[in-house]
């Protein structure tokens, strides 16, 4: 497989607050193709505010996505996640199937509210370890806790939580403050992988291909397909047909 993996975007139709309808999902990706995109893991929301939909659906939706991709490159491909916002309930709904992980992998991606306090962000991250999954926290560049005293981002990586940044702030579209946060992070090594977090074919379209030049250009060839490219890798496994419906 060449090219970048988005393993963070909203790009389902009509299930979150990302891509409202197939038409706008089909113009995600073909901007998501521009960019050098070519396996995109779709992670619609499980959040109380921004969307909850059932496997079910999600699977439906996945299926129109595929096909969709295909019609552009028969290599384009598609893989379904969920971004999951934690609370209580969260463990016993991954136990139950009632949300889904990466690709069926014991990968999940985990987000929380930007204001939430560190020590509950940890035990919550470890509270899902214990349950037996591996941890990818959603764009750790958002929470203050963390962007306060970078130290707290070393502990969660010291605890095997895996780190997943916005493409945009890479690049600084979300700020100077979280564009030096993220630096600080890649000088460290401390990052796992890099997603688009797209919504939209607009302000939040799957742009990648900028901060893919950019982090090749600063740390390197090697290090910028580690991020954006192998270390996604190990969530994807081939998949029948029939367990994509």
């Amino acid at each position: 497989m060449e090219g970048y993996i988005d393993m963070h975007c909203h790009i389902l139709p009509g299930v979150d607050d990302g891509a409202k309808d197939v038409e706008e999902m089909k113009k995600m990706l073909k901007i998501a193709y521009k960019e050098g995109i070519r396996c995109i893991i779709a992670t619609p929301h499980h959040h109380p505010r921004r969307g909850k939909e059932s496997p079910e659906v999600l699977r439906k939706k996945a299926v129109i996505l595929r096909e969709a991709a295909h019609e552009i490159d028969a290599h384009f491909r598609i893989y379904l996640g969920t971004e999951i916002y934690f609370g209580q309930d969260i463990p016993d709904k991954l136990q139950k199937k009632e949300v889904l992980t990466m690709n069926r992998r014991k990968f999940i991606l985990v987000e929380f509210s930007p204001a939430d306090r560190f020590d509950y962000i940890r035990q919550s991250l470890q509270q899902l370890q214990m349950k037996g999954y591996e941890v990818i926290l959603a764009h750790v560049e958002r929470y203050q806790c963390l962007t306060e005293d970078l130290e707290l981002v070393e502990q969660l990586r010291d605890m095997g939580i895996f780190l997943q940044v916005n493409a945009g702030s890479i690049c600084g579209d979300n700020g100077r403050k979280l564009k030096k946060t993220v630096k600080t992070l890649m000088d460290h090594d401390m990052i796992f992988c890099v997603g688009t977090d797209a919504h939209s074919s607009g302000s939040r379209a799957p742009h990648m291909k900028k901060a893919a030049e950019y982090v090749q250009k600063k740390y390197g060839q090697e290090y910028m397909r580690r991020i954006f490219f192998s270390n996604a890798k190990i969530m994807l496994k081939k998949k029948r047909k029939d367990e994509l419906r």
